[in-house]
């Protein structure tokens, strides 16, 4: 855990495991590392990412959390919310944001030995489906996994969908899609 915290801090480009798939993820504080992760995905720039946090107290300095965040957080959910003017454009260009805690093991120990959130996607190309293992992952991303500096391999993963996202901004119409 202690060389992920190390590569994170030091704006490197991780792929860890989650509740739900292999994520990739880099310090909020590093735009290099977030368009990196767009890079290495083939993801679009408009396309926001979305932000791991360690608890709800870290979610409210990114977005306007509301009590209905409590039912989903911490788990296998991604909340969008209002983002706060500390999410730079280049999170999100919208005004909302998602916020990501999930109920796992790894990603609580994480984000208990980072200082500050993570932004995250799902580790894979744009457009194609997640992936539950290390294998898959390399397999799909070809020549552009070479460009991650830690991968953690914690075996496969069960085979669940990916964080369901529940739109909890208020004056939007979308109230719960998958990604």
């Amino acid at each position: 855990m202690a060389r992920v915290a190390q590569v994170l801090a030091a704006g490197g480009v991780v792929v860890y495991p989650s509740d739900t798939v292999y994520g990739i993820g880099a310090v909020i504080s590093s735009r290099k590392a977030a368009d990196k992760i767009r890079y290495i995905k083939g993801r679009d720039y408009d396309k926001p990412l979305s932000i791991l946090v360690r608890d709800l107290p870290m979610a409210s300095r990114y977005g306007y959390i509301t009590p209905p965040a409590s039912r989903y957080l911490p788990g296998p959910y991604t909340v969008l919310v209002v983002k706060k003017p500390l999410v730079k454009e280049w999170i999100s260009r919208n005004e909302l944001v998602g916020i990501r805690w999930p109920n796992f093991w790894f990603t609580r120990e994480l984000m208990h030995n980072v200082v500050e959130p993570i932004v995250t996607t799902s580790a894979n190309l744009s457009g194609y489906p997640p992936n539950y293992s290390i294998n898959e992952l390399l397999k799909q991303l070809g020549e552009q996994a070479k460009l991650i500096d830690l991968i953690v391999d914690a075996g496969v993963l069960l085979r669940r969908p990916s964080s369901t996202i529940i739109n909890l901004a208020s004056g939007t119409s979308a109230v719960s899609f998958k990604r």
